[in-house]
């Protein structure tokens, strides 16, 4: 069977692929289909107050809950936001996903402040990191956000071709070697809303370029249109709306309302989606096995924030990630959630108690124990 190569550019030989042995993968990893791919660089551009970090910060709440939003699916990933120009904000921009006691343990990590992308060192310091967080939580991806771009190239020049390249390039070796999308949040030039600000060397450099501008006729609400202008290997999206509101966390002592930014992804109803390519011979993947395996992580999470506790079903379902996606708004969420966890107790890896379930003292997997 033919496999990808992966490819390396530190290598001295030079990869080569027979093409007559080639065959498409019909299941492409992802982070948000189509949009953010582990192994691949992308930029979101846009112009001040338009919400970029707002939003991004809502699309990596997603993806560390493995939660699909606007209609595009989103695979579980280790989230690593490196906030250069305002933590706090970060933050508060992702509570109104991850402010619910289920989502205590999800993979999201806000770093304060941001690694210098012009510094050789950096890829490699940023890849340990990343590789430890996802080992820490079994993820298979991760998705890693400089904010911004300016913040992460110390005193170089964003306007140079050579040294824009170097940062895209440094990213790149982020993304490869530790299985992550890399995600830069950038701005647009002045008086020029489609295209990143400085160098002409990012669009040719990034395997996907995402635009943010203001959504026309929108009316008293604030909508923003995020536009992937390039997809690498992807199918084309059409613009994917996000209404900018805010959430009211609580009055402070002097009694004036307190909220914070939150960013609502919409279904892009008013654009025409392109049909997927026609492929009625490929049955859908069974998902018993990867539900098995999330429901394991949710235990396993749940266990180590409180070791020897059990876990009520409609808690483990809450915390479930992208393998219940399809089921999540109806009743079947609740019984494929009972499936796996009673799959699990046969196997002897998670244990039952009057007050619901906990991974099992063992501490084998559920793959371990198939095996034996």
């Amino acid at each position: 069977m033919y496999t990808t190569p992966s490819h390396s550019t530190n290598s001295s030989h030079p990869v080569v692929s027979k093409a007559g042995e080639f065959r498409p993968k019909i299941n492409v990893p992802f982070v948000v289909k189509d949009l953010f791919k582990p192994g691949e660089v992308a930029m979101i551009a846009g112009a001040p107050g338009l919400g970029k970090s707002t939003i991004t910060a809502a699309i990596g709440a997603h993806a560390a809950q493995g939660r699909d939003f606007g209609g595009l699916p989103v695979q579980n990933a280790v989230v690593v936001y490196y906030a250069a120009e305002d933590a706090y904000g970060v933050l508060c921009r992702a509570y109104p996903y991850m402010r619910d006691p289920a989502c205590a343990n999800a993979p999201f990590y806000v770093v304060h402040g941001a690694p210098n992308l012009m510094d050789p060192e950096t890829p490699e310091k940023v890849a340990r990191f990343v590789a430890a967080k996802k080992a820490e939580h079994g993820c298979e991806k991760a998705l890693v956000v400089f904010d911004t771009l300016n913040r992460c190239i110390g005193d170089a020049d964003e306007n140079s071709s050579s040294a824009m390249g170097m940062a895209i390039g440094n990213a790149t070796y982020i993304a490869q070697s530790t299985n992550a999308a890399v995600l830069i949040v950038h701005h647009v030039g002045k008086g020029n809303p489609d295209s990143p600000r400085g160098s002409s060397a990012f669009h040719g450099n990034l395997d996907c370029l995402c635009l943010l501008n203001k959504a026309p006729a929108s009316g008293s609400s604030k909508v923003v249109l995020l536009n992937a202008v390039k997809q690498k290997n992807a199918t084309e999206l059409p613009p994917l709306p996000f209404k900018l509101d805010a959430l009211t966390i609580g009055t402070d002592d002097e009694g004036c309302v307190v909220t914070v930014p939150m960013a609502v992804p919409m279904e892009p109803k008013l654009f025409a989606r392109l049909p997927g390519a026609a492929n009625d011979n490929l049955k859908p993947r069974p998902k018993t096995e990867e539900r098995r395996a999330d429901i394991e992580r949710v235990l396993r999470e749940h266990g180590k924030a409180n070791p020897g506790l059990f876990c009520p079903p409609t808690q483990i379902a809450l915390m479930s990630g992208s393998a219940f996606n399809e089921v999540r708004e109806t009743d079947s969420l609740r019984v494929a959630v009972r499936r796996a966890l009673e799959a699990l107790e046969k196997v002897g890896v998670a244990e039952k108690g009057p007050e619901g379930y906990r991974i099992a003292s063992s501490g084998s997997t559920a793959s371990e124990t198939i095996a034996t």
